[in-house]
């Protein structure tokens, strides 16, 4: 992590992206981030303080993601 300067890192969402890839399957994530890694509090004190931010955020962004999604065309098989 520190060799690249990440400050996040998602496991659950790359494991689909990967198996997605694989299958030439499209695939859109949206996530948000409630615990930092090697942050300076416990982590479920983390996830607690920043849900309802993470929470606010989703709200937000969800239906602009659905938005460009209903608007455009998904690509072909031959695309991916």
């Amino acid at each position: 992590m520190k060799n690249h300067e990440a400050s996040v890192k998602d496991m659950e969402a790359a494991a689909i992206a990967w198996s997605c890839a694989l299958f030439k399957t499209p695939m859109v994530g949206l996530k948000v981030v409630t615990d930092i890694v090697d942050g300076e509090m416990a982590t479920q004190d983390e996830f607690l303080a920043n849900l309802a931010a993470a929470s606010k955020s989703l709200q937000e962004s969800l239906p602009k993601l659905l938005d460009t999604i209903s608007n455009s065309e998904a690509p072909s098989k031959d695309e991916l």
